[in-house]
Formats: structure tokens, C-alpha cells, sequence
């Protein structure tokens, strides 16, 4: 296999995560009209002169962003060349380009027409998307000497893990709804809000306190299916190991969601909150494409 393209894809996937969060940064510190309404030039030019720390971090976002296009379709031509053989390569190439460039032209609706919080919350969730397919793509590289995984198993834990992909891309959403409605810290404590176990009447509590609610049922759901794996499905490895992961990532997830409260928005947690969702949604993902597979054979 070739050497090179494994090394350009795990650099184009590790890029991939570096846009998400910078995306975030730029989120967080409120830079997403550090270049005005204008795009693709910041402020109607080429090199913004005299940039404010905004415009700094809105411009470097944009300049990765666009060097990440390139390489996820030189990335996307490049596979489908050398691995065409193998059935994944096709549909993943096709998705990578696809979301890469909608999510980009997203973006930049957003800066010239402005989007409601909506709108860029689904931005985050494609980009999400195009980050997996990255991911799985660059998996399916480094499969092509080793042989495909696969999984035989009954379609009861088939379904659980089909739900549970579109559970947590909704919950995704609603975590991207709270940081761009501003809502991170309309619930203050954790884990009630603002000391009450009862729902809050106010916009913002009600975003914050449903993402909540949605982020502690995917917590125990992954506990029993967890738990299930370890005592029934223990023999398939590649699941077992798979939940395992999952359920770490979950348990670090919902601790950086709390310190966020806890720290009244710190960066750094901030940014490691978007780091594990991040992983345990290109996880996911890979657990789905192998349950895929089986279904095909």
C-alpha cells in the first residue's frame, strides 16, 4: 500500500479536527464577523492590514478551512485511483467532497447574508459529518493491507447502534444551538438548573436545559449498551472495544460539559468538549460503516 497516502490522509483527518476547532474558537470568542459581511476577501481585501484580534482568528479560520477543501478532494481523487477496488472508497470519496464544499458554502452565507442560530448550529453538524467521512476514509486506506472488519451480529444490536448514531447527531445539534444562542450559561450549577430539577420557562434555559436532558439519556443509553456488549457480545472485539471507547469518551464529555459551568466558559474546556464529541461521532460512525458492511455481504 501506499506509504504516502496513509500519511496524507491521517494528516487531512487531523486537519479535518483542526477546523472544528478553530470553528469553535471562533464560536466562543465571538469572531464570526471578524471580516465583516465580506468572503471570501476579510474586509474587502486579500491580506486584512492592521487586523484586531477578531478579524485575526476569523481569517486564520477561513485560510484552513480552504487549504482543508483542497486536501480532502485531492484526498477524495487520490483514493479513488489507488483503492477504487474496495466498495467504501467510492461513497466515502463522494461524501467528503460533498460536505466539505456544502459546509464551506454554508460558512460563507452565513458571513455575507447572516443565519439565524439555527442555521449555523446545523453548520457545526455537517462539518461533523465531513469530518467522519474524512475519518472513515482514512480508515478504509489503512484496511486495504489488513482486510475489512465486519461484524456478525443479530439486528436488535444492529438497530441500537443505528438509533443511537441518530440520537447523538441530534443531540450534536442542540449542543451547537447552546453555544450559538448564547445559552451556555443560562443554567448556572450542575447538574441542576439554576438549582431547580423542574424545566425553566425562559428561551434560553429551556435550549440549555433539553441539551441536558439529551446529553444524560445518551449517557446511560451508552452505559447499557455497554453493559449488554460485556455480558452477551463479548467475543466481537471489535464491538466490545468500540463501546468500550465510547463510553470513555461519553464520561469525558459530560465532565467538560459540567466544568463549562463550573469554569463560566474556559476556552481550553470549551475546546475539549468539542474534541470528544468530535471523536466519539468519527467512532460512531466507524461502528455504523462496519455494521454496513455486513448488511451488504
Amino acid at each position: 500500500m501506499n506509504k504516502l497516502l496513509k500519511l496524507y490522509a491521517l494528516l487531512t483527518s487531523f486537519g479535518m479536527l483542526l477546523v472544528l476547532l478553530m470553528g469553535a474558537i471562533v464560536t466562543t470568542t465571538g469572531s464570526g464577523e471578524g471580516c465583516g459581511n465580506s468572503w471570501p476577501l476579510c474586509y474587502g481585501e486579500v491580506l486584512p492590514t492592521q487586523p484586531k484580534l477578531e478579524t485575526i482568528i476569523e481569517y486564520s479560520h477561513r485560510v484552513v478551512s480552504a487549504t482543508l477543501g483542497i486536501m480532502v478532494i485531492i484526498l477524495a481523487i487520490w483514493s479513488w485511483i489507488k483503492i477504487n477496488h474496495i466498495r467504501d472508497t467510492k461513497w466515502l470519496a463522494i461524501l467528503s467532497v460533498f460536505f466539505i464544499i456544502f459546509q464551506g458554502l454554508l460558512g460563507a452565507a452565513a458571513v455575507v447574508w447572516g443565519q439565524s442560530s439555527f442555521v449555523l448550529a446545523l453548520h457545526f453538524g455537517f462539518s461533523l459529518i465531513s469530518f467522519a467521512s474524512v475519518v472513515l476514509l482514512t480508515v478504509v486506506i489503512f484496511e486495504n493491507d489488513k482486510g475489512r472488519a465486519t461484524l456478525n451480529v443479530d439486528k436488535g444490536i444492529r438497530w441500537n447502534a443505528y438509533l443511537l448514531f441518530i440520537y447523538l447527531y441530534g443531540l450534536v445539534y442542540s449542543g451547537a444551538l447552546v453555544r450559538h444562542t448564547e445559552a451556555s450559561l443560562a443554567c448556572s450549577g450542575w447538574p441542576l438548573c439554576n438549582g431547580s430539577f423542574l424545566p425553566p420557562t425562559n428561551d434560553l434555559e429551556i435550549i440549555h436545559y433539553v441539551h441536558r436532558v439529551l446529553a444524560g439519556l445518551l449517557f446511560l443509553w451508552i452505559i447499557l449498551s455497554f453493559l449488554q456488549t460485556r455480558k452477551y457480545y463479548q467475543e466481537h472485539v471489535i464491538l466490545y472495544r468500540i463501546y468500550l471507547l465510547l463510553l470513555i469518551l461519553v464520561s469525558l464529555q459530560v465532565t467538560t460539559g459540567a466544568l463549562i459551568i463550573f469554569t463560566s466558559l474556559n476556552l481550553f474546556i470549551g475546546l475539549a468538549h468539542g474534541l470528544f464529541v468530535s471523536i466519539l461521532f468519527a467512532t460512531l460512525s466507524y461502528l455504523i460503516m462496519v455494521l454496513l458492511r455486513k448488511n451488504r455481504d
